[in-house]
């Protein structure tokens, strides 16, 4: 599975995580609890000079990192956790071990992924802590070849953010997530990365010749001379025209024979405008509000949110706005809500379902977007809706508070992440103002494969020709009505799809802010004629494999760089 796009070759070598061994008894609870404290204020002093690290390629994302740690370092339920197993004569060690490996154990039960993987970080911060109590100073990784390719089980974020970036060429896991943290902080600094390739990959000697291609899924394990060179080629092609690309991704973006596409950046803080900017991201496509939500006991005054939005929307400058309401439910429980388990949480309570569940908190977000006073460029995306029912509902609430509050109207787009969604695309444009396609949810539901399942994962594609086909009846029901057609999801961030988007009819592209450059310069060199003859091609395929191979074919075709 593609974490990070690109192309890199090097040589294999293999990071394994350090386990300090972990001593059940203690001493005596006076030197057991100073030597967690001491360990505990080492690691702290660690992570809040990675909290204010000044900004650069990366930076942003291990900051908010790192500032999650810290919160955690903190969290008063894994201290009380720890405070008792010392006063019952356990070590330091075991006393911090045991509560974060039990909470750990609980989040890897969740159904959501992306709660699955913020385990990683209890995980993470049990091996700080555990690494400071055993003398370790924690603060720099291993010795790395030049041009390595880091294979590991997983690597935590901490590992990574503590190895020399500048010897990294790729990354290959066995086992991750693409949305991890380890996946957000490899893809800001530009490093491709392949998760949840499976164990055989750990098997992979030391110094052997590796091929890593984040554009076509795929890690080569020595291939041949010739193909060593092409890829070696390759990259160094890709390394030149970066500059260019950097340079160039600062205009609009338009197709070869000058068609305007609009390409925009995914944002989850306010930390990550700066980036998104730098890269030519020319506005947020899609604003994940979640950040203000999770990991709180009271939900976000309105106050306290529309100062949050007003924020993003000043570092964006005159670009323009898509704030999606919370996007959260019975597979992203919040601690505030009252939310009854689920069998199957992904077919359950969740996106807007939850917002009119609960509508004063729905209320209280739509009051402080339209507190903003900034309207005319700024949007609200539903996520979510699967017929125009639920819009209706969400446009109800929006209009009572936009009288109480006056002022003009704002736009309203729906995600499109489901099959019935996509089916009645016609009547949601008839609607809605805009429409936003979550590939990550489309794929799933559409493929009945769990996104987080580890041996589905390498076979949950985008690029699936069912899903091709739900994206092309979706931007054809929009430019039937005259609505503008987006990509939010994963799909939008593979340089390697774009041309193949473009020609299924979507006129907005919105991507992690690292890849932008590239997405621009993939469909500055193709003409739509040539976008569109990739689309019909890739429609009429009967596998996600297929569909890869042509795009690859097509691009080097037209002189693209794969």
């Amino acid at each position: 599975m593609v974490a990070s796009p690109g192309v890199a070759v090097g040589e294999a070598c293999q990071l394994r995580r350090l386990e300090p061994e972990v001593r059940e008894t203690g001493a005596d609870i006076n030197t057991e609890t100073a030597a967690l404290e001491r360990a505990r204020a080492a690691v702290r002093a660690r992570l809040e000079r990675a909290a204010h690290a000044p900004a650069a390629a990366g930076h942003e994302a291990a900051r908010e990192i790192a500032a999650a740690h810290l919160e955690l370092l903190e969290d008063p339920e894994l201290l009380s956790g720890a405070h008792s197993l010392l006063s019952q004569g356990k070590s330091a060690g075991f006393a911090w071990r045991s509560p974060l490996r039990a909470a750990a154990d609980t989040l890897r039960q969740l159904p959501d992924p992306r709660l699955r993987e913020r385990a990683d970080d209890l995980t993470d911060l049990e091996s700080q802590v555990l690494l400071a109590l055993a003398g370790g100073a924690g603060t720099g990784g291993p010795a790395l070849p030049a041009h390595a390719i880091v294979i590991a089980q997983e690597l935590l974020p901490s590992q990574l953010v503590a190895l020399d970036a500048s010897r990294i060429a790729g990354i290959a896991l066995a086992a991750g997530g693409a949305t991890s943290h380890v996946a957000i902080i490899a893809a800001a600094k530009g490093i491709p990365t392949l998760v949840a390739l499976g164990p055989s990959v750990l098997a992979v000697p030391d110094g052997t010749p590796v091929v890593l291609d984040a554009g076509r899924g795929l890690l080569e394990i020595a291939p041949a001379p010739e193909r060593l060179a092409r890829a070696r080629a390759a990259v160094a092609a890709l390394a030149a025209s970066r500059v260019g690309e950097l340079a160039a991704a600062q205009h609009e973006c338009r197709t070869a024979d000058g068609i305007r596409i609009e390409v925009l950046a995914n944002i989850g803080s306010l930390a990550e405008v700066d980036a998104a900017v730098k890269n030519g991201a020319e506005g947020c496509g899609l604003l994940r509000t979640e950040f203000l939500f999770l990991d709180r006991q009271s939900p976000p005054s309105e106050a306290e949110q529309s100062a949050a939005y007003a924020a993003i929307a000043a570092a964006l400058g005159s670009r323009p706005l898509t704030i999606r309401t919370l996007d959260a439910g019975g597979d992203k429980p919040i601690a505030y809500l009252p939310l009854p388990p689920e069998e199957n949480p992904a077919l359950g309570l969740r996106g807007v379902r939850t917002g009119l569940a609960y509508p004063q908190l729905l209320r209280t977000q739509l009051r402080a977007v339209l507190a903003l006073g900034e309207r005319s460029r700024c949007r609200l995306l539903l996520p979510m809706i699967t017929d125009t029912s639920d819009l209706l509902a969400v446009r109800a609430v929006l209009d009572e508070v936009r009288r109480e509050l006056g002022g003009a109207d704002i736009k309203v787009g729906v995600m499109i992440e489901t099959p019935a969604s996509a089916l009645l695309a016609e009547s949601l444009a008839e609607a809605a103002d805009f429409l936003s396609i979550g590939t990550n949810d489309l794929t799933q539901y559409t493929l009945a494969m769990d996104r987080g399942h580890p041996q589905l994962a390498a076979r949950l594609d985008a690029l699936h020709p069912a899903v091709l086909r739900l994206i092309a009846r979706t931007a054809a029901a929009a430019r039937a009505r005259g609505r503008h057609c987006a990509v939010c999801g994963g799909l939008a961030s593979e340089p390697l799809a774009a041309p193949l988007l473009v020609g299924l009819g979507v006129n907005e592209l919105s991507a992690v802010p690292a890849v932008i450059p590239r997405l621009k310069a993939r469909i500055g060199a193709v003409a739509m004629a040539e976008c569109r003859e990739i689309a019909r091609q890739a429609l009429q395929a009967d596998s996600a494999a297929a569909v890869r191979e042509l795009l690859v074919r097509e691009l080097a075709r037209t002189g693209v760089i794969p």
